[in-house]
């Protein structure tokens, strides 16, 4: 059980903002000094709040364009499909509202809001791709209620949900499954009324459905989706959508007075959200962050901001010691400080020497070379593991090292970020010395 704001909150999956210990566990869209989740946002004088912050450097890349835009209400307000473009604003107004249905419309089979975001285009062509943990987030405009109506009352979250959808050809979507454990009630009744009117959730009863987590008031987080949960989805056993592919996402508004369902076998749950609301009705997507996009250093978006001289993979811009190749290779930002002065450490457990160090498996134009010596002035490095093109470290020409990698972020939900640990192939004693070391290579293109 969570506490958010002073609500008890006991479903089994993610609060609305933090929780990092959940699977689902939302996604910080700022990071910084003021703090992970502390949106930059104009503080309605000459600044701002959370000054320091910046959107999180995790997300490889944004939705470019947009097609099959409808809203289901017909209404003008907040219906600028481009505002769901482009990075993370954290700005609750800065949303495209998918609408909302009246209990006669939904009865009557009128279509719901939806909307196609396009994540591809000429000049960049890596899609999103299945990696370890979530592979992109999505984030509305929830917030933290203040009112007592409906569903989790005080402290739950006002937010509208939709259900996610993939493809990768633009005409084949896979949707994600999901779960709802709202009780069995609507959270608010027919009515648009004025906001403190509205209901709100518990997200910890919801999963995999879009517009759980909180970005609005100052705090920015996103819904995490894993594509690993749709490894047996009809549509990709059958090759129809690719999973290591995906250009396209689609996002199907759900009017929450519990008409439609969650995914759980064998009918499933009904889905609850604050409904019917009006302006900004139904799902609002403020923006979709890409985690898990194929990454070579020249296109490392990290090296946007620093100046031609300061880009090359042999510049050190922040004067660490660190050429800009290294703190690629190992997932650190080249223009800031106050990463740990050395990306690399050893250990000894049991009797055996250990490296450790960070790699980003969406690096593909690296080789990592695990390599051994017993003396720096005899004998020759000899290479005991080897990682290719982001893929895991495996043992090389005969040898067996114990490798072990685990996330290096402390929130569940991220992956891609691997602590990676490779214990020698030999034993510490009788050895008078003995070395280890990290060689990174980068492909060059032809």
């Amino acid at each position: 059980m969570i506490f958010l704001h002073g609500e008890l909150l006991a479903g089994p999956y993610s609060a609305g903002l933090g929780d990092p210990a959940k699977a689902d566990a939302p996604i910080p869209g700022f990071v910084g000094p003021d703090g992970e989740g502390g949106a930059r946002l104009p503080d309605g004088f000459d600044g701002f709040i959370n000054e320091r912050n910046y959107v999180n450097p995790l997300f490889f890349g944004w939705a470019r364009a947009w097609s099959a835009f409808v809203r289901a209400d017909g209404q003008a307000a907040f219906s600028d499909a481009g505002l769901a473009l482009g990075p993370v604003t954290g700005d609750n107004f800065d949303v495209l509202s998918l609408g909302d249905l009246t209990a006669a419309q939904i009865g009557s089979g009128a279509p719901v809001g939806e909307i196609t975001l396009h994540f591809t285009d000429a000049l960049h062509a890596a899609p999103i791709r299945n990696l370890t943990g979530a592979d992109f987030v999505v984030f509305e405009n929830g917030l933290v209620s203040a009112s007592g109506t409906g569903g989790a009352g005080v402290g739950g979250v006002f937010a509208e949900l939709a259900y996610v959808e993939v493809s990768s050809d633009g005409i084949n979507f896979a949707r994600f499954p999901s779960v709802s454990l709202t009780p069995g009630t609507p959270v608010t009744t027919d009515s648009p009324g004025p906001i403190p009117g509205y209901g709100t959730l518990d997200p910890t009863n919801i999963f995999n459905l879009a517009g759980k987590h909180v970005n609005a008031g100052g705090q920015s987080w996103g819904t995490p989706f894993d594509l690993a949960s749709l490894i047996n989805h009809p549509l990709v056993t059958a090759g129809l959508v690719d999973l290591n592919n995906v250009r396209h996402i689609r996002f199907v508004d759900i009017p929450g007075n519990g008409s439609f369902v969650d995914s759980v076998s064998p009918v499933g749950h009904p889905i609850f959200d604050p409904w019917r609301t009006s302006g900004s009705g139904g799902f609002d997507l403020e923006a979709v962050g890409v985690i898990s996009a194929a990454m070579t250093f020249d296109a490392w978006q990290d090296l946007r901001g620093l100046t031609a001289p300061d880009r090359g993979p042999a510049a050190d811009p922040n004067s660490n010691g660190i050429p800009n190749l290294l703190e690629y290779a190992f997932s650190r930002l080249p223009a800031q400080n106050g990463d740990a002065p050395d990306p690399t450490h050893l250990e000894i457990h049991a009797d055996r020497l250990e490296l450790v160090f960070t790699r980003d498996e969406r690096a593909t134009d690296l080789t990592y070379e695990i390599q051994a010596r017993d003396g720096l002035i005899t004998g020759s490095w000899v290479t005991i593991a080897r990682s290719s093109a982001g893929q895991p470290f495996t043992g090389v020409d005969g040898f067996t090292p114990t490798i072990t990698e685990t996330s290096a972020r402390p929130l569940a939900s991220v992956g891609v970020i691997r602590r990676v640990r490779v214990a020698d192939v030999q034993v510490m004693t009788g050895l008078a010395r003995r070395f280890l070391r990290v060689k990174v290579t980068q492909a060059i293109p032809p």
